[in-house]
């Protein structure tokens, strides 16, 4: 078996985990980082037990695959016999070193029709595996046997490969690597961001640039999700080091926020890995950070990373020439250029970044938009869409994994509706049925005694909220949603929203979804008539903000719940701002109040206003009732007016009103207003009230 290009050896093992492992010993007899991976590698484990020859051998689970990020192999072996996990194989792959091998082991008897251990956790209640034909397996086998697939059979006769060359820790910088350092060093910037697929020294360049900056006498800090995922940085780093005997300055992320130190220079590796609102805290720990992290490969937050941090970090105010500087490398160095199994990876998973094709088909808006659903096995036959898609997915969205793949494929509940105009794909949106739950089930889940897969949307109205009838309900929740980049704000997706909407007509009582509350996002949304019903407490990891939860009733028993079940949200939610909600954005707050239009006109409690009440803001807004004295009644007017409509969230003095009215800071939305002081604010708080209440 010959290599070239220091391209990676790409295999397939058929027969027993015994006859598997016999064969993948005898290749890598000779290789030092060897690694096993499965569902379940009980089997491995109790086989690796008895006294065998070398190569000593790890395993690993799907489930801790992404704890192997940041690690270097010679040799893996991904059994998929009992079940297949794509961000697992995904991950894998771009651990392995360039000559080395790539090994996925299969059962000899029919693959497709055993049960797939790892689909339980794409289906939702009550499916179970055995009942499901997996598409996605299907779809899988095709990939691996295809004439474009790198993986081969082992000959009858199996031969050790030769052993690897030991990594160099000492080899000097690529072009590419030294560039990036000297725009680091230049330091022109007060954030910078290394981006870059799987194996292109990311690194490498990270631990000899702390080293040359420490031995420069600069302040520096490391940071990582954990200590295995900067293996290589430590390496690069011990090396360049030498014999200085200076330790690498690493923290783990909460610890490095909790130190009172500032630094120099940060350094934060495999940065999507940390939630967003820790790595938004970490940018404020010293002059300059950067953040590393892969492009297109899935890792953590995926590409919210990219998506929403990178713009918090575009948008900061800073005295640099810079607020952020993108660095990228391009060339791999864990293995050749053009290397198979990365090309193979990148091609099944759609990792690669979708080609630009807006100029391949002329007259495409002359064409007319057509309106398509799919579900499960019908993708077998359109795979060019299912790669338009899921490119469009991960361009869009900071939770797109490869699993999500398998999700679309797999789940019966999920179905897929697309806009394409002359083959091209211009808005996709992910709809996943819930709810229909029996009322011994639905009882269990609002007691918190059981929680069912799936069914986010009635779980959570039955377990958070307590609405007892909400379990059996028909709810149609739209998961993801996407427009192609070149074509927002065209009313593409709202288009795409109305044909859903045509087609629940006669077998959905909601239509739903939960997501990241940002202002744009929220307004979408809301105009596309989504009222919303509850807000998380606590911030989603991935995303940095709370979710909402919104619905839009199709039948008339949802028509009539959707007033009840709102009237309730805005009643607790005016009342969570000051409980759980004091960080949240106030352009948010009053897009969100603005549109809560209450209930046959009722404001709830907290925003009713008295003859009293109105006397006492008349005594403010018209002689002298000092401000502090009229607190209370100041924050039931202002909510007053916000659920009403009648405040702007786009004017700096009503964002500023309601910052008062909440107890917030208003320093810096003072300045926004252009009021200098308090006073000159309180004259600002008596135009408003004199102009829309009195």
């Amino acid at each position: 078996m010959t290599q070239s290009d220091n391209h990676r050896h790409c295999l397939l093992l058929t027969g027993s985990p015994n006859e598997v492992l016999s064969d993948f010993r005898q290749l890598c007899e000779h290789f030092s980082s060897v690694l096993i991976s499965a569902h379940d590698v009980a089997q491995y484990d109790e086989l690796l037990a008895s006294p065998s020859s070398l190569p000593p051998l790890k395993t690993c689970s799907f489930k801790h695959a992404r704890q192997e990020l940041g690690s270097s192999h010679d040799a893996i072996l991904v059994d998929l016999s009992q079940g297949v996990s794509a961000s697992a194989l995904a991950i894998l792959a771009g651990t392995v070193r360039g000559n080395g091998v790539f090994a996925i082991a299969l059962p000899n008897e029919d693959w497709l029709s055993m049960t797939d251990q790892d689909l339980a956790r794409y289906l939702p209640w009550p499916y179970e595996p055995a009942q499901v034909t997996s598409a996605f397996k299907r779809y899988l086998l095709d990939q691996l046997q295809s004439e474009a697939s790198p993986f081969r059979s082992v000959p009858d006769q199996v031969t050790a490969l030769p052993a690897l060359s030991p990594v160099n820790a000492n080899a000097p910088l690529t072009k590419e690597q030294t560039d990036a350092q000297a725009d680091l060093f230049a330091e022109q910037a007060k954030s910078y961001v290394l981006i870059a697929p799987r194996g292109r020294g990311k690194s490498t360049l990270l631990g000899d640039s702390i080293a040359k900056l420490i031995q420069a006498g600069k302040r520096v800090a490391v940071c990582a999700p954990n200590q295995e995922a900067i293996v290589s940085l430590k390496a690069r780093f011990d090396q360049q080091m030498n014999q200085n005997h200076i330790s690498l300055p690493f923290f783990a992320p909460d610890a490095l926020i909790s130190d009172s130190s500032y630094w120099d220079f940060l350094f934060v590796d495999e940065a999507s890995m940390i939630p967003l609102p820790l790595l938004m805290t970490l940018n404020n720990k010293a002059e300059h950070a950067l953040f590393s992290t892969t492009d297109y490969g899935y890792e953590g937050a995926g590409k919210g990373f990219g998506i929403r941090f990178c713009h918090h970090l575009a948008s900061q105010k800073t005295p640099h020439k810079h607020a952020l500087k993108t660095l990228t490398l391009n060339q791999p160095i864990r293995w050749g250029g053009n290397d198979p199994l990365e090309n193979w990876i990148n091609n099944c998973f759609f990792l690669a970044p979708p080609e630009n094709n807006a100029n391949t088909i002329k007259d495409v808006d002359k064409a007319t938009i057509e309106y398509s659903k799919l579900t499960g096995e019908q993708w077998l036959t359109r795979s060019p869409l299912l790669a338009d898609i899921f490119q469009l997915l991960v361009s869009a969205h900071y939770q797109t994994s490869p699993d999500n793949l398998r999700w679309v494929l797999d789940d019966p509940s999920v179905s897929t509706h697309v806009l394409h105009r002359a083959g091209q794909v211009q808005s996709v949106a992910i709809m996943t049925k819930e709810g229909n739950l029996p009322n011994t089930l639905s009882q269990e889940v609002m007691q918190g005694k059981r929680r069912p897969r799936g069914h986010l949307v009635p779980q959570s109205l039955l377990a958070h909220e307590g609405i007892e009838n909400a379990g059996q309900f028909t709810y149609w929740r739209i998961s993801r949603i996407a427009t192609d980049p070149s074509l927002q704000n065209q009313g593409l997706a709202s288009q795409l929203l109305a044909q859903i909407n045509s087609a629940a007509q006669q077998n959905c009582d909601f239509l739903c979804s939960s997501f990241a509350a940002t202002i744009d996002v929220v307004s979408f949304w809301l105009k596309n008539g989504y009222v919303p019903i509850r807000m998380g407490t606590a911030k989603d990891h991935a995303s940095g903000s709370y979710s909402l939860m919104v619905v839009k009733p199709i039948s008339d028993s949802a028509r009539h719940l959707t007033s009840k079940w709102q009237a309730t949200f805005i009643e607790q939610f005016t009342l969570n701002l000051l409980l759980q909600y004091s960080d949240l954005p106030t352009e948010l707050i009053l897009l969100m109040l603005g549109q809560c239009s209450p209930a046959q006109g009722k404001l709830p409690t907290l925003a009713q206003l008295s003859a009293k009440d109105l006397q006492d803001i008349a005594l403010f807004v018209e002689h002298h009732r000092p401000f502090d004295s009229i607190r209370a009644v100041f924050l039931k007017a202002t909510l007053s007016l916000a659920l009403q409509g009648q405040l702007d969230s786009q004017k700096a003095t009503h964002r500023l009103l309601l910052e008062a009215a909440l107890g917030r800071n208003t320093e810096h939305s003072r300045q926004d207003a252009k009021l200098a002081g308090k006073k000159a604010m309180h004259q600002s708080f008596k135009a408003i009230l004199s102009t829309l209440l009195i």
